[in-house]
This record gives structure tokens, C-alpha cells and sequence, in this order.
């Protein structure tokens, strides 16, 4: 259980969740210096190949890709043979296919180490992957061939051995480097490399690249990720309710989230530099050495499983942190929801719910709203290119309808453009009013004033309108133009203004000083009348911005070509 006694961390690194989740057991030198530095120092160690070697090979591999593969080169000659292999499953595959150019990458920087190292490279590889890499558009003939039978368009080369004559055509991505590849097979295992090409001879390219995908998908899941077949699942819907009701009566009935055998899970670095979100922050503060320890195991585990849904390709790297912030951010608004934003709950239950589970409920929280969302853009026209709600209504609809839906950051700070996970109830539930509000006004107007978004494009009164003005139409602009009419004629209509008709409304919507005059009071309040308050409030809104507008202008000065914001207009 939490230990509301045991010493907390300072506080001025108590949000690093590297260090709340107690990973950081790596050297400062390689947590916190510089690339080159962290070279220098791995270099100068007394045992460089033991320390190289203990790491996890996703942490060998972040080491690598910071420091800069043109330096850091020289740590594969202190690699073990699993790591080489390894660091070719995270890097030389995009999605479920390997790269021969990022394959020939690493083999390139093995071989500028030295040639022992190019030789245990390849012989780190599997046997599908060497034996795909010459069933690929080459052909392996027995010695019995007439090199001087093989056509002008294709290259012939023998194996080393002589046993072999392998043919390709001139062009093939591999051309240049065939001849090595066989020298360092030969070198590395002569035996092996016969029975690789005999194989070769007889099988299917599909049937090699099947188990090539079904070997490397095992070895992936050794190193702490899932096959990008798989990783999406992360992302599966959940009883949030449920797991809240189980945390509320059940919690101490639950198992504790224990260090179990899920692989080599990189830790310092995959967690560096993420800020804990504040419940998730206070309640691993509250935990034990060992509690903290099971986590971080479990939580590095679940940002490897985001990562690869998000990227399908480990070797994007530059985006593990978007992940890792992105996994740390729903989990904590799971565990706001199911410990009902309580501390010492959310330290119990970061002692017995699975940070998968704590992510999946947010994430189901999250889809739910989303898919209201999708099905109001939809009705908005949004396929169509319509923004009829205005900013920050439409951007937080297209965030909350992305296939991982995002928060758009300017429904908080008007200074935000971005967008980002969600992280606390209370910015779900500021979507969700502002989802529920856009929802009653769109009602409002297919229900009380006949609009539907076809009408922007239909409508015989519009036909003037280029496709770019009318995506410009905003449900406010329609209203205030509607209005106008219902001023000007009795009759609420959408057809546009003309300067006369923009004068004649001016004078009648508005006091000498501005103010809004009491016939358009009355006549908006009786067009409110019971309805609900968040459309009652979008009208109030729309004519005290024509006031602060246009209030003060002398009328015969109002221009339409720059009223197009406040109504649909006519040119002169």
C-alpha cells in the first residue's frame, strides 16, 4: 500500500516521470550530457562491452540515434550478437516490411568499425533475413552453370566457394553490395550460408517473407514493443464505468501491478523528460520504492505499445516522446476518472490496475465524445468543407474526430493553435459542453428556422456565392442575417444584404449611441423565447458582436464588402 510517511522526492523533480517511476538507474552522464559526451564516456569505461551489453537494446538503439549514428558507430563493436540483430528489428523495418537500404545502413556502420564486427553482424541476422535478401529479383543457379550463358542484362557473380552462381539484373537495388554480403556470410558461417542459399534455390519469396514478419513479430515483443499489427489494439474501448465501480468497492480485492517478464523495456530513456500529469504525478509520489519501480516497468511498456500504433515504425524515434507524453496524458485522465480525482485512491490504484487499463478507460471517455462529435461535423457539413461554428468550435470538433482524437488547446488559452492529448476530466468536460452547445444551436436551426448546411450550397438566394464564401458562412452570420430580414421585411430569411438593406437595419437595430435599440431587443428575445440557453446565448452573442461592430457607424457608412463577417452580403 502507499506509504504517506516514506520520503518524497524534492520537488523540483517530482514531475519527471523517468524519476517518479524510479527508473533512472543510467548513469547521469548518459541521462542528461550531450551527444558526443555520452560517447566519450561509454568509450573510457573499464568494461565498455559489459555495459554495452547489459543495456536494453531499445536503450542501445535511442544511445545510437542521439549521439548520431556517424559517431556512435563504434558502440556496435561492443554490441552482443542479440542487440545487432535486434537493432535491425527496430530500425530496417517500416511496418511489416524491411527496408533493404536501412538494412545495408547498419551493415555499412558495422563495417566502418571494422571487419570482425561487419562479419558478427551478419551473422547476428536470422537465417530468413539473408536468405530474403537473394530471393528477392536474384536467382541462385548450382556451379553447374555457364557463366558465359547468362544474358548481357543480368550479372553473374559466383559465390565464394565456387558452389554458386548467382544472377540479378544490372539495376537491382542490391547490385553493388551482393558480392559482399556473400564474402561476409562465407566469412561469418560457410556451412550456414550453403544451407541459406540451398534454401533459397526452392522457396517462395511469400512464404520466407511470412516467416521473416512471424519471427521478427516475437523478437519485437522481446524487446518491449508489438508487431504494428498488433500495437493498435492498445487503443481497444473499455467499461470505464465498470473499472471505476471495481476501483470504488473492489480495489484492495486486486492483485498489485508486479515486475513480470514482458521483455527488454528501455527505461531512462524512454521516460526522460515526460512531465507526470498532477494526479499521476502526486499519487506515484505517494508510493513505495517497489510500487513505483512495477509501474514504470508497466507504464514503459504501454508508451512502446503507443508509439508503434501511433508510428508503426520504431525507428521514428523523434516521435517517442510525442508518445510517451500522449500515453501519460490519457492514463492520468483514467485515473482521475476511476479514483474520482481522490489521491490516496489514485495511489491504489496505481498500485493494482495496469497503466494499460488506466489508459484504456481514458481513451474510452474520450471515443465517446468523439463520436458525438464526428456525427455533429457530419451534420454541420464539415465533408463539404463548411466551418459553420467558428473558432473554437470547429477546431475542437476536427480535433475530437481525429482517429485519435486530440484536444484542441485554444478551447483553453486563445493564444493556443495545437492540439494535444487530454489529460484532465475538466478539459473533457469543457468539450463536452462545447459539443452539447453546438449540437442544441445546429437542432435550433434545422428544427426552428429550417436551415440545414445543404442550404449553403442550394439555396437559390445564395446562387451568387463563390464555394470559398459560402465555406466563410458561419451559423452567427446566417442568424444575424435572418434577423435583419425578420426586421426589415417580418419575414426570417437567408438572403443576403445590400447596402440599402444594411443602412435601413442600422438605423432601426440601433440607438444613436450604439446601443442595441429595443425593437431588435424585442424581436430577438421573442425569437428566443424557450429555447434552450446555450442557443438563447449563441443569439445574445451574435448581436452584441453586430453592436460592438456596427453599433456605432453612421448607417449610410456600412460597407458590405466588409460586413461579410456579420451577415451574407450583396456588392455594390
Amino acid at each position: 500500500m502507499s506509504d504517506p510517511t516514506s520520503p518524497r522526492l524534492p520537488a523540483a523533480h517530482n514531475r519527471d516521470l523517468a524519476t517518479l517511476a524510479g527508473r533512472r538507474w543510467l548513469p547521469a552522464e548518459l541521462r542528461d550530457a550531450s551527444g558526443m559526451k555520452r560517447l566519450d564516456y561509454l568509450l573510457e569505461l573499464a568494461a565498455t562491452s559489459d555495459f554495452v551489453g547489459e543495456l536494453a537494446t531499445e536503450e542501445l538503439f535511442l544511445l545510437i540515434h542521439d549521439i548520431g549514428k556517424e559517431d556512435a558507430f563504434a558502440l556496435l563493436a561492443h554490441a552482443t550478437q542479440e542487440q545487432l540483430r535486434g537493432l535491425v528489428d527496430l530500425d530496417a523495418w517500416q511496418k511489416d516490411t524491411l527496408v533493404p537500404a536501412r538494412w545495408l545502413e547498419w551493415l555499412d556502420l558495422a563495417l566502418a568499425v571494422d571487419m570482425d564486427t561487419a562479419v558478427r553482424f551478419v551473422e547476428a541476422q536470422d537465417d530468413e533475413t539473408l536468405e530474403w535478401l537473394f530471393i528477392k529479383d536474384v536467382t541462385i543457379h548450382g556451379r553447374d552453370l555457364d557463366p558465359s550463358d547468362v544474358p548481357d542484362e543480368l550479372q553473374v557473380v559466383a559465390s565464394p566457394d565456387g558452389l554458386y552462381w548467382v544472377t540479378f539484373e544490372h539495376e537491382h537495388e542490391l547490385a553493388d553490395r551482393i558480392p559482399q554480403i556473400m564474402k561476409l556470410m562465407w566469412a561469418a558461417n560457410p556451412d550456414r550460408a550453403r544451407l541459406i542459399f540451398d534454401q533459397a534455390r526452392f522457396d517462395l519469396p511469400s512464404s520466407v517473407e511470412e516467416f521473416m514478419l512471424q519471427f521478427r513479430s516475437g523478437r519485437i515483443r522481446d524487446l518491449g514493443f508489438e508487431p504494428p499489427s498488433d500495437a493498435p489494439a492498445v487503443f481497444a474501448r473499455v467499461d470505464a464505468r465498470a473499472l471505476r465501480a471495481d476501483v470504488r468497492t473492489k480495489l484492495l480485492d486486486r492483485p498489485r501491478v508486479a515486475n513480470i517478464d514482458i521483455g527488454d523495456v528501455a527505461e531512462d530513456l524512454v521516460l526522460r523528460g515526460v512531465t507526470a500529469p498532477p494526479l499521476l504525478g502526486d499519487a506515484l509520489d505517494r508510493l513505495d520504492d517497489d510500487a513505483r519501480a512495477a509501474f514504470g516497468e508497466a507504464f514503459t511498456f504501454l508508451v512502446n505499445r503507443v508509439f508503434m500504433a501511433l508510428t508503426g515504425d520504431p525507428s521514428q524515434v523523434e516521435d517517442l516522446p510525442a508518445a510517451a507524453r500522449h500515453a501519460a496524458a490519457i492514463l492520468n485522465l483514467g485515473l482521475e476518472y476511476v479514483a474520482d480525482e481522490h489521491l490516496e485512491t489514485a495511489a491504489g490504484a496505481l498500485e493494482r490496475v495496469w497503466p494499460v487499463e488506466l489508459f484504456q478507460a481514458g481513451h474510452s471517455l474520450v471515443h465517446e465524445l468523439s463520436l458525438r462529435a464526428r456525427r455533429l461535423q457530419r451534420r454541420a457539413g464539415a465533408a463539404r468543407g463548411l466551418s459553420l461554428f467558428g473558432a473554437p468550435v470547429d477546431e475542437t470538433l476536427h480535433g475530437l474526430a481525429l482517429p485519435r482524437p486530440l484536444l484542441y488547446a485554444g478551447l483553453l488559452d486563445e493564444a493556443r493553435v495545437d492540439f494535444e492529448p487530454f489529460s484532465r476530466l475538466s478539459e473533457l468536460a469543457r468539450a463536452e459542453i462545447l459539443v452539447a452547445d453546438a449540437d442544441a444551436v445546429l437542432s435550433f436551426f434545422e428544427t426552428e428556422l429550417g436551415f440545414t448546411p445543404a442550404r449553403v450550397f442550394d439555396a437559390p438566394t445564395l446562387v451568387g456565392l463563390s464555394d470559398d464564401e459560402r465555406r466563410e458562412i458561419r451559423l452567427a452570420t446566417l442568424f444575424r442575417t435572418g434577423l435583419a430580414q425578420l426586421l426589415l421585411v417580418d419575414e426570417l430569411r437567408f438572403e443576403p444584404l445590400a447596402r440599402d438593406d444594411l443602412a435601413a437595419f442600422a438605423r432601426a437595430a440601433f440607438t444613436k449611441d450604439g446601443a442595441v435599440s429595443p425593437l431588435l431587443s424585442g424581436i430577438l428575445e421573442r425569437l428566443v423565447a424557450g429555447v434552450p440557453e446555450p442557443v438563447a446565448a449563441f443569439a445574445r452573442r451574435a448581436v452584441d458582436d453586430l453592436a460592438r461592430a456596427i453599433g456605432a457607424v453612421q448607417a449610410d457608412d456600412i460597407d458590405p464588402r466588409f460586413a461579410g463577417e456579420l451577415f451574407l452580403t450583396l456588392g455594390d
